[in-house]
């Protein structure tokens, strides 16, 4: 029988080895047709109608009684209409009792069943579920049979009644009323069972009668603790016979080297039966009634099982249990002269069994075990096969003392077994006290002990559970990777740690996976995700290198074994069933990727974005404008690095309220495609079709960047100066955008024919000067005014060139450039009136310089030009020093500018945009989500035509969310949540937003758990991580969020957080 505390549900396992997540076996004769008919009080044909469990605080049981509308009485004279029968066990107020064996029922159903009476005059179902059938209708005959399912993890003596019995129910009633014939008929008079008022028993209506199964064991083990169980001295067989064997038992399970169960014989009690009393209890003679008596050597000769606590659950070999509380044994009475409790060994080995359930052991699948299904009565009576002893030590394993070894000398222990050395590991039963004593190598000292002891003494510990040990050697240079251990199997993402000794200390790691370095740095840890290679067997080489340059290394071979599992992809705005509209921010997370992660957004199978990024979340923009309006489906599928994928997909309704844009177009206005141009042409572009308040224009000539615009506008234009391109064919090709970041593209074809033909060769260079440089325009004596373009060609000059002109001695002009001509404009307004020399020099990659001059004569009329006016830029917004969330709008302009401007924006030192326009502003949308809360520098640097250049720099604050809540009071780091919430209920995939404050030096790693099964560990430059949780895995209820730091100085600091989960 099973009692258990249950949570909101019961997760059914299926265990491993001769595990089975049962509770309890009864162990049974099959009884036969006649001895049923013969021993039952009453036989009916009934339907089930209603069925209510009972709490009696009284008894500390539950009862559940089951009301049937009887149809027809084969025995017993039981009146048509309604009776109510009681079975022990059932479901009320958060508890569950069971007997494993009873009969199952559910309402609605029609039944025929066999009753006798148990103590208080109330009608059960005779021998548990041997004494019920369901009838069903074969829907395609319309015959009808009697349905006997057998009891589950039932021991059955003989194999003739393991298996589900069907029966025509004609030939089966015809069989019973001849049973009946042959014997007195009898009246049942059954005693209705009283209303649950009239005892103050608590009730709870339930739909059936049926039990979940989950595995248990007892928690006491693993502190070395034993199981005492006590026997009922005053029942009338236990002092001659069964305290004997039930002992033998006890020696049995106690006797399982690398367990850690032992049991204690408690002694006498005056406890018996089932109950949930506080007491271990092994009763003969079915003190309390609860099992019908044989018939015929027939029945049921015991029970063993426990009582459980599903909300304490523990994970022992990856596998959860709940917390066995208390476990009883029952021996039937009523057996003498059957022959089976006669011999000593026949009643030993189902003491043995039984008390292998009370465990929380199950039947074993090999025949040969003692824990199989069927009894033996071999004569092996409390004897224990290979399969009994791997399911005892699966659950209960004994703790065992590891030590690490670092350096050059040996530790032995007392008691025996470590010889590390050879031998670094042993089991020792719980509570044993080990010493252990380090002996250095020659030439080596012993540095002292870490982990569980400490100092340079003897290391002495008591097992209560596994421990491990580490003894430093010091001298020579030594590594030893400390985790995880040699021959481990690996998955997700593991801590590598690694620990040196010896040598002149300042070590520098480099950890090696299959040869390829995957770390190197100071700190002696790092997270592997071994999700980057293959599943198999896999060499971790650590190296460890001395301020002295010397060097030591060690290596481990692991095995990782990652499932087959699928990248887990969220979206978590917009929200499944939502109405949007315009341009949408579709945030996609990827967990358990391999970076970077290239991410697609399709609707309703239409893709509309991709984008590829090693950092979580990713932001798209989808213009829902372009998507008929209705309900759609948006993907996301995800592609990381090693080729693992993932999807998500969620349904929103599109709102936009009209038809979609007309396309956008684009085209070049002038020169015409085929036009044959010379000098400086004026290139005119037009985009149609366009959404937003701004479109972007990006015009290449032979696949070379000319030009970017971004404009207010629908057309924009550039003067293309063709006389720096040779004569021939040329492709001008356009991309323009607009504000919904639409694209669409043009291409022509142009001749450029300029009548300058190339320069005659160079003079010789200059004295001192390897590059040959001339000036073909303007000519030698010319007469110039206004804007002057000078043409320079570089002969000789290994890779860009820089050229330097200069008017009358000053300098007027600079300009880098791999192609020749090189055309310089000149403004000779700024020079006097007069002869003046032109000079230009040349400098190439490597060094290499040359120089040319000319002299010409300025001759402008009326007074000089002013000066030009200095350029200035600024931020027209945000204002400096603002808060910001959101997408915010960057506004940049300038001053004093020449013709076009570039402008270059950069956030933090990282360039987010680059524009060229005709105009005096541009603006940038900046997604603030994509940095953390605080304060940000942006810059921005503006450079005109004449290569005028200035820059401006603000600093404003982003905060997207809530601030993490104040640290607690003491601790060295601080941790907080900003999500989920305090005692939040939460389903699905769950982020969980971490903070740390506090915190020293260049990275975090956080390490969060739930329970005791690890979530994920992850190292970040920050001061807060989002991580997911898949909460499908636990179990429904409250559950614990444990979550701790350890900063790159070695600090410290922990944090918890409550939630319930509700799949």
């Amino acid at each position: 029988m099973v009692w258990s505390r249950r949570g909101s549900w019961i997760l059914a396992a299926v265990v491993a080895l001769a595990w089975a997540p049962a509770a309890l076996a009864t162990t049974v004769v099959p009884v036969a047709d006649a001895d049923l008919v013969s021993t039952a009080t009453a036989i009916v044909i009934a339907d089930v109608t209603a069925i209510e469990s009972r709490w009696d605080p009284a008894t500390r049981r539950i009862f559940t009684v089951i009301t049937l509308d009887v149809r027809d009485s084969l025995k017993g004279e039981i009146p048509l209409g309604p009776l109510t029968i009681r079975q022990l066990g059932g479901r009320v107020a958060g508890m569950q009792a069971w007997v494993e064996g009873s009969p199952e029922f559910t309402v609605g159903e029609r039944v025929l069943v066999f009753l006798s009476r148990n103590a208080d005059g109330t009608l059960r179902v005779a021998h548990l579920y041997q004494g019920k059938f369901s009838i069903v209708t074969d829907l395609q005959t319309g015959a009808s049979h009697a349905v006997r399912a057998p009891g589950r993890h039932v021991h059955v003596l003989g194999r003739g009644a393991a298996a589900m019995e069907r029966r025509p129910l004609a030939d089966f009633l015809r069989d019973i009323r001849l049973h009946v014939g042959r014997g007195p008929r009898g009246t049942a008079a059954p005693s209705q069972v009283p209303p649950a008022s009239a005892s103050g028993q608590v009730t709870e209506v339930q739909s059936s009668f049926v039990f979940l199964d989950v595995p248990a064991r007892w928690f006491e083990p693993d502190s070395g603790v034993g199981i005492p169980m006590r026997v009922n001295g005053s029942e009338p067989v236990a002092p001659t016979s069964g305290l004997g064997q039930v002992r033998d038992g006890y020696g049995a399970w106690n006797a399982v080297a690398g367990s850690a169960l032992r049991y204690v014989d408690g002694g006498s009690t005056d406890a018996r039966g089932f109950a949930f009393d506080g007491v271990n209890t092994i009763s003969f003679g079915d003190p309390l009634g609860q099992l019908d008596p044989p018939t015929n050597c027939t029945g049921t000769l015991g029970l063993g099982g426990y009582f459980r606590d599903d909300t304490q659950t523990r994970v022992v070999n990856g596998q959860t249990f709940s917390r066995i509380l208390e476990g009883d044994v029952v021996f039937n009475d009523g057996w003498a002269g059957c022959g089976f409790y006669e011999t000593y060994a026949n009643l030993a080995e189902v003491a043995t069994h039984e008390l292998g359930h009370v465990l929380g052991l199950g039947h074993s699948t090999n025949p040969d075990a003692t824990m199989y299904a069927f009894a033996h009565f071999d004569g092996r009576g409390a004897a224990l096969r290979d399969d009994d002893r791997a399911g005892v030590t699966f659950a209960y394993p004994a703790p065992t003392l590891t030590v690490q070894r670092i350096g050059s000398g040996t530790v032995t222990s007392n008691p025996a077994g470590i010889a590390c050395g050879s031998d670094c590991t042993e089991s020792y039963a719980p509570g044993t006290a080990v010493t252990l004593m380090a002996a250095p190598a020659a030439g080596s000292a012993f540095g002292g002990w870490s982990g569980a002891c400490s100092g340079t003494g003897t290391c002495s510990v008591t097992l209560s559970a596994s421990t491990s040990v580490t003894a430093s050697f010091v001298g020579g240079l030594s590594v030893a990777i400390t985790a995880p251990a040699n021959g481990a199997t690996v998955s997700g993402t593991v801590t590598v740690s690694m620990a040196a000794s010896g040598g002149s200390g300042g070590y520098t790691y480099r950890l090696a996976v299959d040869g390829a370095t995957a770390f190197t740095g100071s700190t002696p840890s790092f997270a592997w995700n071994t999700s980057g290679v293959a599943a198999g067997t896999h060499t971790l080489a650590a190296t460890v290198t001395d301020s002295g340059g010397r060097t030591a290394t060690s290596s481990i071979t692991v095995t990782v074994s990652n499932g087959a599992s699928a990248l887990r992809v969220a979206m978590t705005t917009p929200s499944a069933g939502a109405t949007v509209s315009g341009v949408v921010w579709v945030t996609v997370w990827v967990d358990g990727a391999t970076a970077p992660s290239t991410v697609t957004l399709s609707v309703s199978g239409t893709v509309v974005k991709s984008q590829t990024s090693s950092s979580m979340p990713m932001t798209l923009d989808w213009n829902s404008r372009l998507t008929p309006d209705g309900i759609k489906t948006l993907t996301v599928s995800a592609r990381d690095a090693a080729g693992n994928t993932g999807s998500a997909s969620l349904s929103v309704t599109v709102a936009n309220g009209t038809t979609p844009p007309p396309p956008l177009t684009a085209r070049f206005m002038s020169p015409a495609n085929g036009a044959t141009v010379s000098g400086t042409v004026t290139v005119g572009m037009e985009v149609g079709g366009a959404s937003g308040a701004s479109n972007t224009f990006r015009l290449t000539i032979d696949g070379t960047l000319a030009s970017t615009q971004t404009v207010t506008g629908t057309t924009a234009s550039f003067a293309w100066n063709t006389s720096a391109l040779a004569n021939g064919s040329h492709t001008l090709a356009l991309r323009a955008s607009d504000a919904a970041g639409r694209t669409a593209t043009a291409t022509i074809t142009v001749t450029v024919q300029n009548t300058t033909s190339p320069p005659p060769p160079p003079p010789p260079p200059p004295t001192g000067g390897t590059l040959n440089v001339a000036m073909t325009s303007p000519g030698a004596g010319s007469t110039v005014s206004g804007v002057v373009w000078v043409t320079i060609w570089v002969n000789g000059a290994s890779g860009a060139s820089t050229v330097t002109l200069s008017a009358g001695g000053t300098v007027v002009k600079t300009q880098t450039s791999s192609s020749m001509p090189m055309t310089l404009d000149w403004d000779s307004r700024l020079t006097p009136n007069g002869a003046q020399t032109l000079t230009a020099g040349a400098r190439d990659a490597t060094g290499n310089t040359g120089s040319a001059s000319i002299n010409v004569t300025v001759a402008n009329s009326g007074a000089p030009p002013p000066p030009p006016a200095q350029l200035t830029v600024s931020f027209t917004s945000p204002a400096n020093g603002a808060t910001v969330s959101g997408t915010v709008t960057v506004g940049m302009a300038v001053s004093g500018a020449t013709g076009s401007t570039s402008f270059q924006l950069a956030i933090d030192g990282a360039t987010v945009s680059a524009q060229t326009v005709t105009g005096t502003t541009a603006t940038y949308a900046w997604n603030t989500t994509a940095v953390a809360n605080g304060n940000h520098t942006l810059t921005v640097g503006a450079v005109d035509a004449g290569g005028h250049s200035a820059s401006a720099t603000i600093t404003v604050t982003v905060n997207n969310q809530a601030a993490p809540p104040p640290p607690p009071a003491g601790g060295t780091l601080s941790i907080a949540f900003t999500a989920p919430g305090e005692g939040a209920t939460v389903t699905g995939t769950v982020w969980m937003v971490i903070w740390v404050n506090g915190a020293s030096g260049s990275s975090n790693t956080f390490t969060v758990s739930v329970g005791s099964t690890l979530i994920r560990t992850q190292t970040t430059g920050g001061a807060n991580v989002s991580i997911p949780w898949d909460t499908i895995g636990f179990a429904n209820g409250p559950q614990t969020i444990n979550v701790t730091v350890r900063d790159a100085t070695g600090n410290t600091g922990s944090g918890a957080r409550s939630v319930t989960v509700a799949n």
